[in-house]
Order: structure tokens, then C-alpha cells, then sequence
């Protein structure tokens, strides 16, 4: 349980975002990026503290911590702190903003609050209102760089998303109907009966948080969000968003019993499979970098909801898989951010030869790339390998054959395009070329890193915390 010292930690963790996001407004513009700087160091050093120390258990009504939360907010504030220091040099090259920096801060702060708030409440419906502030806070970001094409996609993420929610509200009426409570940590403790209205209220849980989630075909928005954002909005898109709105779910999901019901298991798998395949092959037409790591993305979210669905060691690897990405895939934008105030071009036809023109950041962006998709020894790859390996476990031949295509093309795909334009002979005649616009890449190398790491050292040493949530959920360890 929660010890005594604990309840500050969660104060502080979410405190520090919320305090950001109201003190960033200060007319200052180097006060407000050092307030968010403080408030995002300070959510992740609350978040380590509250997973090191195993601080487990419920504070007051609706606050609470277990394995599951403990992982996942190391996860966000970790992207979310990368993020914030990441956007100087990003703002420096952004000619007419919409936003100033001190409105970019408060709402990137506020975008990692609500994130953080999803997190530590008990209540599912308190919990869907933080997935719901989540596209309230983060809309207006997407709009940073004035393009008319970011105004579409800012306005398409809201209303698909919200539609998307709106079914997911249905979906937990239905259950404090069926149940008459919404307290996760109750219902997760004693399960209800496995009635009809129940199976339907996770159904649309998984529609309604899967068009968050960008499972297909509620994925409409998310291409042009992730592509239209800032390099460093895109990386919390990315890297942590879409797994806080699967977190939202598997809450839902956890109300049934462990082995869930088939009808659910196997229209998780049909989400999964199609989410895989269908941004697999959407890869390979890709002419914009970014709208390729947003397809690469949708891709790791179909393979994460297989192993959810396959549940065992499979579901293991499903969290090792979101843990690893969010830090790997956020490198990659963060490297595509300094390419696209580089070369001031998205398209992969127009790029070439980063190894000589930008050597730190093309390096590190090969590495992302072999991370993302799956790479030995990333956490990625050990993730994907235990998803093929519980579906070999359960008898699901074809279900491995289905993952390891999907990976193989999506491999492919991510790999040659940033291949081709790191090490692609110069075009001729060559592109202008900025300077001074290579900062910012030692952030990609440190969450690379933490990427390694995970790969490294997840079996069999990983921490409690993520092998307890595999547990939490019905899962096994290897």
C-alpha cells in the first residue's frame, strides 16, 4: 500500500505539470521554458521516485498507484521531459508561430498533465475525462507552424477523436449500469459476472479508446496529426499518447475475468491484425518522413493489442513493446525535427545524404529507425519476439505468421526510406542546407539509450513494476 511519504510524490507529480502549465504564461519567454523545464524534471523525478519505491495502493477516493500506472507514467513523464527540452531549438527555426512560446509551453504541459492525470485516477470516469482533455490541450499545438494543412488536421484529430470518446462514454454508462460502480481497482478486485451488457461495454471501450489509439479503421486522424505537429508535439503524440488512451482501455478491459471471454479476445485480434497490416503496407507509399513514423506507429499499437489479446507471456511483451517504443519512436521525431528545419522539407525525395550534412543526427536517426522496428537488442525487438512467441505458445501459428509479416514489411519500409536519405548519394543541384539547426540530437541519443536498456536488461531483470502489470492483467513471464 500507498506509505506515508508517497502521497507527496503523487502531489508533486501532479503538481509540477499543472504548475507549468499556469506559471509558463508568465511574459517572460526564457522564464516560461525554465518553469517548464522545472515542472517537467520534476514529474519525472516524482514518477522514478513513486516506481523505485513500489508505491502501490489508493489515496483517498480516487487516486492510486499500481504496477500498471507506475510503468506507464515513467513513460510519459520521461517523453514529456525530453519533449519540453527538446523545443528551444525547435521554436529557434519556426518562422511566423501561431503560438508564442510561452502559450507552447502552458499547453504542452497541460497536454502531459492530463496524460499524468489519466494515469493516477481510480475512476474510469474521471479517467475519461483526462483522455478527453488530452485533445483539448494537445488541438492547438498542431497548429504551431500556421499551415493550412495543419488547421485540417488539427480539426479532424478533435472531431474524430472526440467521436471516438463519445462512444467510449456509452461504453462505461453501460457499465456502471451493469455494475454500479466505475472504480477500476474494485472492479479489477472482483470482477462482475460476465453478462451481455459487460461484453459490450468493453466492445465499445475498445472502439471508442481504439480511435485514440489509432487502431484501424478509426485511424483517419492520426497520420495528419502526427505529421502536422511540431517534431516535439509529435513525439508525445506518438511516443506516449497512444499509449495512455490503450491504458484507458485495458482498464475497461480488466472488469473481466482472466482469460477474457473469446468474443472479446478474438475481436481484439481482428483489431490488432488489421492495425498491423493495414499501416505495415501503408508505409511502403510513404513521401513525408513524419507520416511514416506516424504509420510506423499505428503499426506497433496493432501488434501491442495482439498481445494484449493473446494475453501470457505475449501480453509481457506487449507492455516491454510500448515502454520501448515511446522512447525509441520519440528519438526518431526528435531526429526528424532537426532534418525538417534542416533541409525545410518533410519529403522523403528531397533528402539525401544526412551522414555528411547532419552526421549526429543521421546517425541517430538510422539507429531509431532499426529501434522502431524492431531491431535486436532494442526493447522493441524483445517485445515483438515474446508477441510471437505467446502466440506459438497458444497454438496461434497463423497469428505468429500474421505479426512477423507485419514486422518484416514495416521493417523494410521505415528502414530503406531513412536509409535512403542518410546515406543516399547528394542530390543534384543540392538542397539549401540551414545552419546551426543540429541541436537538440543529444536527446535522441538519451532516449535511445533507455531503449537499449530496456532490450538489455528486461529479462530477467526488468523492473518489478512492468512485470507486475503483466501479472495485473492476466499475463505470465517467460
Amino acid at each position: 500500500m500507498i506509505a506515508f511519504g508517497d502521497p507527496f510524490g503523487l502531489f508533486v507529480l501532479l503538481a509540477a505539470p499543472s504548475a507549468a502549465a499556469v506559471l509558463a504564461l508568465i511574459p517572460y519567454p526564457a522564464v516560461s521554458q525554465a518553469v517548464a523545464r522545472a515542472g517537467a524534471v520534476l514529474a519525472f523525478a516524482a514518477a522514478a521516485v513513486l516506481l523505485a519505491t513500489g508505491a502501490t495502493g489508493r489515496w483517498g477516493a480516487y487516486l492510486g498507484l499500481d504496477p500498471l500506472s507506475e510503468v506507464f507514467l515513467l513513460m510519459v513523464t520521461g517523453v514529456y521531459a525530453t519533449s519540453i527540452f527538446y523545443s528551444r531549438g525547435y521554436l529557434e527555426h519556426v518562422a511566423r508561430p501561431f503560438l508564442t512560446p510561452q502559450v507552447y509551453y502552458a499547453l504542452l504541459s497541460a497536454f502531459a498533465f492530463s496524460m499524468i492525470a489519466v494515469l493516477v485516477v481510480t475512476d474510469l470516469g474521471l479517467m475519461w475525462i483526462g483522455v478527453e482533455a488530452t485533445t483539448v490541450a494537445s488541438a492547438l499545438l498542431i497548429v504551431l507552424e500556421r499551415r493550412p494543412s495543419s488547421v485540417e488536421a488539427a480539426w479532424r484529430y478533435t472531431l474524430v477523436a472526440s467521436a471516438g470518446l463519445t462512444i467510449a462514454l456509452f461504453a462505461l454508462l453501460l457499465l456502471y449500469v451493469s455494475t454500479g460502480t466505475l472504480d477500476a481497482l474494485q472492479l479489477a478486485a472482483n470482477p462482475p459476472a460476465v453478462t451481455l451488457p459487460v461484453e459490450m461495454a468493453v466492445a465499445l471501450a475498445l472502439v471508442g479508446y481504439g480511435t485514440k489509439v489509432g487502431l484501424f479503421p478509426m485511424h483517419s486522424w492520426l497520420p495528419d496529426a502526427h505529421s502536422e505537429a511540431p517534431s516535439p508535439v509529435s513525439a508525445m503524440f506518438s511516443g506516449v499518447l497512444l499509449p495512455t488512451a490503450l491504458y484507458a482501455f485495458l482498464r475497461v478491459y480488466r472488469v473481466l475475468p482472466s482469460p477474457a471471454p473469446a468474443v472479446i479476445t478474438d475481436l481484439l485480434l481482428a483489431f490488432g491484425i488489421a492495425t498491423a497490416l493495414v499501416a505495415a503496407f501503408l508505409i511502403q507509399r510513404q513521401r513525408s518522413f513524419k507520416r511514416l513514423l506516424a504509420y510506423s506507429s499505428m503499426e506497433v499499437m496493432g501488434l501491442a493489442v495482439i498481445g494484449i489479446a493473446i494475453g501470457g507471456v505475449a501480453l509481457y511483451g506487449a507492455l516491454i513493446l510500448l515502454v520501448a517504443h515511446a522512447f525509441a519512436k520519440s528519438a526518431a521525431f526528435y531526429c526528424g525535427g532537426n532534418v525538417l528545419r534542416t533541409t525545410g522539407t518533410n519529403r522523403i525525395d528531397e533528402i539525401r545524404n544526412l551522414r555528411e550534412t547532419m552526421p549526429a543526427t543521421g546517425l541517430a536517426w538510422v539507429v531509431s529507425a532499426a529501434a522502431v522496428t524492431g531491431a535486436p537488442p532494442f526493447g522493441t525487438f524483445l517485445g515483438e519476439l515474446l508477441i510471437v512467441a505467446g502466440a506459438l505458445a497458444a497454438g496461434l501459428v497463423w497469428v505468429a505468421a500474421v505479426v512477423v509479416v507485419a514486422i518484416l514489411v514495416a521493417f523494410l519500409g521505415v528502414n530503406s526510406q531513412i536509409g535512403r536519405m542518410v546515406f543516399g548519394e547528394p542530390l543534384v543541384p543540392p538542397r539549401p542546407v540551414a545552419t546551426d539547426s543540429e541541436s537538440g540530437w543529444g536527446f535522441a541519443y538519451l532516449n535511445l539509450g533507455v531503449a537499449l536498456a530496456i532490450g538489455v536488461a528486461a529479462l530477467p531483470y526488468l523492473s518489478p513494476a512492468l512485470r507486475g502489470a503483466a501479472v495485473f492483467l492476466g499475463g505470465s513471464l517467460p
